[in-house]
């Protein structure tokens, strides 16, 4: 009688990576009404460029690190560009800041997480460092 050998699990799991998927969204737009976007998740590239774009003092650099982002990840339900960067920089700074959450939303690891509940105890009430 053979034991059989347990498959190693992989080394990343899949979770950890940008998805292909498109990911739906229903998101308040200042008209008072709820519209459905198309949001694709993006490389960390895109993402960080973003936050950096983000943090200049440059309001210039600040609206189109969004405008770049918003033209990246809205898309239509197949995965395709829904906006042009000229489109995207010409939306309004409210619908800008919606969408943004939005996207925001989809690039939050949504992954295998251990509650607080299921961490290890110290032995302590206070925790290890």
């Amino acid at each position: 009688m053979t034991n059989p050998i347990p498959t190693a699990p992989p080394l990343f799991d899949s979770s950890l990576f940008v998805s292909p998927d498109v990911q739906t969204r229903q998101v308040s737009l200042p008209d008072g009404k709820e519209h459905t976007f198309y949001i694709r998740e993006q490389q960390a590239g895109v993402v960080r460029a973003f936050a950096v774009g983000q943090q200049s003092e440059d309001p210039e650099k600040q609206s189109e690190s969004m405008a770049r982002l918003i033209a990246k990840a809205i898309c239509t339900d197949d995965g395709k560009p829904a906006l042009t960067l000229e489109q995207a920089r010409n939306l309004k700074i409210s619908v800008q800041y919606a969408l943004a959450a939005a996207i925001s939303g989809v690039h939050s690891y949504q992954g295998n997480v251990s509650s607080p509940s299921e961490a290890p105890e110290s032995g302590s009430d206070t925790p290890s460092l």
